[in-house]
């Protein structure tokens, strides 16, 4: 359901209000992985490993598995039967180390509120400007939890026989806020500007249905309140400008419009195109691991990054156990001297923290079971942002009267600028966090060529 209207504001043709309202509902699944028909009998994996005793090759498996001695280990003598991957030993009754799905029964549609507010003005002939007010509201997310994560203070589960518990619920929330500018410079004297500046924010309470891993996960699951923040996908501003510009040379053109025909072969039909753009970055989260593994950290000082800082672009300050000796994190080498986290992250409070021998307060990794989740918040660090420039050049010329070419050189990240990832570590137990190893895909710079014929 969508309904957009628009008014004429002073009556002069010249500016114009626009609003519009929808709302939409979708399906979310989520990929096959989380349908109730994965949920054994009806499907089921079986994992044999080495570790277990197997001893599997091409051709079948040893006979003598899983108690194979070292001089058996023969593999041409590998032609017993493969394993089958029948689960023999599983009872429905009192299942045992399996992993199933479920699905809340008061899951209902997820859905997605739209609006926005516009106000256009033409200035001159050819020329626009914008302002916007953009907003969305999602109501009904797909989210995705382990209903059997191990729990905090206890380091229990709610069901030990059994392995993750992935449940499907329709109780998430996003909101996003916008406000957009725009100018439009149409083509005329062979030149065509358009810019456009989006500042924005996203917040939900959640991760996407095929957004789970990686440490997407809510450090409590009975306790969604405290994964209220910045979207994954927040980029809080966008700045793009792009222009196209036919060189005002040869037949047709301000100068050397009566040249001949071969002349304008050379000097004619060119054209410039660029598009520049600057934004910023995405949010990620600075994690702790321990037990349980879900946990954040705990936030005790003012956030701040420095963007340019390969090795360390999150302020997080480390110091050693003993200043007048040199780094040394292993326990089992003479003058162990490991350093601890200072601020503004620190671990949270656990039931047998490993401190510095010199000082007990100082805590230099968790140990035992997390006490309560990290009061650090979901995605409260912004990763780096970047500025590219792509460029190209366009070669127009006539073939026969119904058929033009284009020949074409475009390049894209002209300077080849990094355009840095968000850090590879962000686990403060790693005493490395904010290290940055990558770039973004396919962001390094590009040159195509590329022949196009129209007819």
């Amino acid at each position: 359901m969508a309904r957009p209207e628009r008014y004429d504001l002073l009556g002069d043709g010249k500016t114009v209000l626009r609003g519009g309202y929808g709302l939409f509902y979708f399906i979310d699944r989520g990929g096959i992985d989380n349908q109730l028909a994965q949920n054994p009998p009806f499907a089921g994996v079986q994992t044999v490993t080495y570790k277990q005793g197997a001893r599997v090759t091409l051709s079948g498996s040893l006979p003598c598995e899983p108690t194979c001695t070292p001089a058996q280990l023969i593999s041409t003598n590998a032609t017993g039967p493969l394993p089958t991957g029948v689960l023999t030993n599983f009872d429905l009754s009192t299942p045992t180390g399996v992993s199933v799905v479920g699905i809340l029964p008061s899951n209902v549609t997820p859905m997605v509120s739209e609006w926005n507010l516009q106000i256009q003005h033409q200035v001159g002939t050819n020329q626009s400007v914008s302002i916007a007010y953009v907003g969305t509201h999602g109501a009904h997310l797909v989210r995705n939890y382990n209903a059997n994560q191990t729990l905090f203070n206890t380091g229990g589960n709610l069901y030990p026989n059994l392995g993750s518990i992935d449940i499907q619920d329709t109780r998430g929330k996003s909101d996003y806020h916008a406000l957009q500018f725009e100018y439009q410079h149409r083509l005329s004297h062979g030149l065509t500007v358009t810019g456009a500046f989006t500042w924005s924010k996203t917040l939900d309470d959640g991760f996407g249905n095929l957004d789970a891993g990686g440490g997407n996960v809510p450090q409590l699951y009975t306790d969604y309140g405290i994964e209220r923040g910045l979207s994954n996908q927040d980029v809080d501003y966008v700045l793009s400008a792009s222009a196209l510009y036919e060189l005002p040379f040869g037949r047709g053109k301000r100068w050397g419009g009566d040249v001949s025909r071969w002349v304008d072969y050379a000097i004619g039909g060119w054209q410039l195109n660029g598009i520049y753009s600057l934004q910023g970055g995405t949010p990620f989260s600075i994690t702790a691991s321990g037990n349980p593994s879900t946990a954040r950290a705990d936030r005790a000082g003012k956030i701040s990054v420095s963007p340019g800082n390969i090795p360390s672009y999150v302020g997080e300050t480390f110091a050693l156990c003993n200043p007048s000796l040199p780094l040394q994190p292993d326990p089992n080498k003479p003058n162990y001297n490991p350093n601890y986290p200072v601020g503004p992250f620190l671990f949270p409070a656990s039931s047998a923290p490993n401190t510095c021998l010199n000082d007990a307060t100082k805590v230099v990794s968790p140990g035992g079971v997390y006490l309560a989740p990290g009061t650090a918040g979901r995605d409260i660090v912004r990763g780096p942002g970047f500025s590219n420039i792509d460029f190209a050049l366009f070669k127009n010329f006539p073939v026969t009267e119904h058929i033009k070419g284009q020949f074409r050189v475009q390049t894209y990240n002209l300077t080849n600028t990094p355009h840095f990832s968000n850090p590879a570590d962000t686990n403060l137990n790693d005493h490395q966090i904010g290290r940055i190893n990558s770039v973004l895909t396919n962001s390094w710079r590009q040159v195509e060529l590329a022949l196009r014929f129209t007819f």
